[in-house]
């Protein structure tokens, strides 16, 4: 019996080691009884399963007026500098100090690295050809910034490049926050893909699901990033992304009892009604649309893109025979071809406000027979995704 009660304790105790083992990089625990959960996060080098982009610097020459002075490097050309501000809504001057200049007949680039002032300690770096599968070489820097309490010291990564004679540069950062609920481990990644030029959080983040139950995801589509007041769906438990603190190191979930109730772009979500006018002066509305698979299909004529515009008649070419395609976009052609939406047209504001929201768009909304968002897509990724979807 002793030897019996023995051996039960010893497969307890490892069970628990296993389990402590399991949770040990869980540092935030929570319970479903939780109305609200604060998370914890980390900012990690790279850009993962998510897709960031570039934004254009435009450097100045060095007898401009600059809000402090630096120490320039020497042996160096036609050197212009730029000023990276970490908080467009601070008013003390934190900003990364940037240079471009000639050495030895190639384009070079010095980031202050480690945020001192004085750019003659900092590695000097070929501006290097974005080659976008073979991106440059990912540079560390140090910066203050306010985390909403108080100024913290910090650190990102820069991929900066040369493409077609222009200077782009990219932050290459996201953040991950592991917790559990009611011992159910979950991960999620943040990221801020539309706020290029500072290192604050807050503007437009968008957050997604990366691990559930210790299973992992291999890839993040765009119907799977969740955007402020959208609603993370956990195991059947549903809270809403409400907030995140400045530098995002903090992130802030609360639980929502209602999701299936709600009216919005979000996959799962009860579609916006809407009547708008067409480009041949008919007015369409959702409630006639729903005997059919209805595309809310964005494309954008601007920056001479036509691939997307494209996208939109080879859909339509295919599928507008068994599914309703309304096409959106500005400074539309006239076509007997297809259901065209003008996104300028006055009338149509509140759908330009729920199936556009910004000038530029290329989101396909899909909307199922029972008026629910069934998915979103970027338009250009169409013969996949529909094809997942009528399957």
């Amino acid at each position: 019996m002793k030897n019996f009660i023995k051996s039960l304790f010893f497969c307890a105790l490892i069970f628990m080691t296993d389990s402590c083992q399991k949770n040990r990089s869980i540092e935030n625990h929570f319970s479903s009884l939780n109305d609200t959960i604060f998370i914890k996060t980390k900012k990690i080098r790279g850009t993962g399963l998510f897709d960031l982009g570039y934004g254009s610097l435009n450097f100045k020459d060095t007898s401009d007026n600059f809000s402090s002075p630096i120490l320039y490097p020497k042996k160096m050309k036609a050197i212009k500098r730029f000023q990276l501000k970490v908080d467009f809504k601070e008013k003390n001057d934190y900003n990364i100090e940037l240079l471009l200049a000639n050495k030895n007949g190639s384009q070079v680039f010095i980031v202050d690295e480690n945020n001192n002032k004085d750019l003659t300690d900092d590695t000097i770096r070929k501006c290097e050809k974005i080659i976008w599968t073979a991106p440059p070489e990912i540079v560390k820097c140090e910066y203050l910034i306010s985390n909403g309490q108080k100024i913290v010291k910090d650190s990102s990564w820069l991929c900066i490049g040369n493409f077609n004679g222009r200077i782009l540069f990219g932050k290459r950062e996201y953040l991950i926050g592991k917790f559990s609920i009611d011992n159910e481990n979950y991960e999620v990644g943040i990221i801020e893909p539309k706020n290029l030029m500072s290192f604050t959080y807050g503007f437009q983040p968008e957050i997604a699901l990366l691990s559930k139950f210790g299973i992992k995801t291999d890839s993040i589509t765009y119907s799977d990033l969740i955007k402020f007041g959208e609603v993370l769906n956990l195991n059947g438990k549903y809270y809403r992304f409400d907030n995140i603190s400045n530098n995002g190191d903090l992130i802030t979930l609360v639980k929502d009892e209602n999701f299936k109730t709600k009216i919005g772009t979000q996959k799962g979500m009860i579609a916006p009604d809407f009547n708008a006018i067409t480009i041949s002066g008919d007015t369409i509305s959702s409630s006639i649309l729903d005997s059919k698979l209805t595309i809310i299909a964005n494309s954008c004529g601007c920056g001479g893109d036509k691939k997307s515009t494209e996208a939109f008649y080879e859909m339509e070419k295919l599928l507008g025979s068994t599914i309703n395609i309304l096409h959106v976009d500005s400074n539309i052609e006239k076509s007997n071809i297809g259901i065209h939406i003008d996104s300028e047209e006055e009338f149509n504001k509140d759908f330009y406000n729920n199936y556009r929201q910004e000038y530029c768009s290329r989101i396909c909304y899909v909307i199922g027979k029972d008026r629910r968002i069934i998915d979103k897509f970027n338009i250009n990724q169409w013969r996949s995704n529909i094809t997942r979807i009528i399957k």
